[in-house]
């Protein structure tokens, strides 16, 4: 699977990318906001795990974007936040939210939840 990795703490973004590509994934690591929106617009990711504490446009604009524009194919979208209060407007833009830190088996959870939604859509497609 595709997956864009958006995190304005290079560490953890790298690390979570390193993390993909070593289970057979294919990681494009973003730092802010508003180069995650134009990778989204410009290619197909299967999932695109969001912080939401990103320089310029926060985690949850580029979620309400996704949402909001029918014009590509849209991810599914993991919050990844350190915050333990994030509201349930915020949590609506969202397939799911990882609290940080979080445990591989809940990343692998995750990306079998992806998986799962991913296809059941192309079974409706077809």
């Amino acid at each position: 699977m595709k997956m864009l990795v958006v995190d304005d703490n290079e560490v953890v973004a790298d690390s979570l990318a390193f993390l993909l590509d070593c289970i057979g994934h294919c990681a494009v690591v973003a730092h802010d906001g508003e180069t995650a929106l134009h990778l989204l617009r410009h290619g197909a990711f299967d999932v695109a795990f969001l912080d939401e504490h990103l320089p310029g446009i926060k985690g949850s604009a580029v979620a309400r974007s996704l949402k909001d524009t029918p014009f590509f194919s849209r991810p599914f979208v993991v919050s990844m936040t350190g915050d333990s209060d994030s509201s349930e407007d915020l949590a609506r833009l969202f397939d799911v939210c990882l609290h940080k830190p979080f445990s591989s088996d809940a990343l692998l959870q995750v990306i079998e939840d992806a998986r799962s939604r991913s296809d059941a859509s192309s079974l409706l497609a077809a």
